[in-house]
C-alpha cells in the first residue's frame, strides 16, 4: 500500500512542495496526463521550475513519478493529489 505524506510523520519541519504543471483536480491515475510534465513551486506561478517523468503506478492505480528541479533529482517517488506532488511509500 502506498501512503502519502499526509498519513506518515517523518518528523521534518518544512520540507519543499511541488506542483503539477496540469489542470486535473483530485488523484491522477496512470495515463491520465503525458508521461512528462512541468513541476511547478506554486499553483499561481506557471513557469516550470523543473519537470516529472511518470515512471510506473500504484496497486491503485496512480500515477508514480520522479522529480527533477533543473539538474537536480529529487529523491523518492511521487503522486500527484489536487496538483500537489505528494510523497509515495
Amino acid at each position: 500500500m502506498i501512503h502519502t505524506m499526509d498519513q506518515v510523520c517523518l518528523g521534518m519541519s518544512h520540507m519543499p512542495r511541488y506542483f503539477a504543471h496540469i489542470s486535473h483536480d483530485g488523484p491522477i491515475r496512470y495515463g491520465d496526463v503525458p508521461g512528462s510534465i512541468g513541476v511547478l513551486e506554486a499553483v499561481d506561478k506557471p513557469m516550470p521550475i523543473g519537470e516529472a517523468s511518470c515512471r510506473t503506478h500504484d496497486e491503485n492505480g496512480l500515477a508514480v513519478w520522479t522529480l527533477r528541479i533543473g539538474k537536480q533529482e529529487i529523491p523518492g517517488r511521487w503522486i500527484i493529489v489536487n496538483r500537489e506532488f505528494r510523497l509515495a511509500y
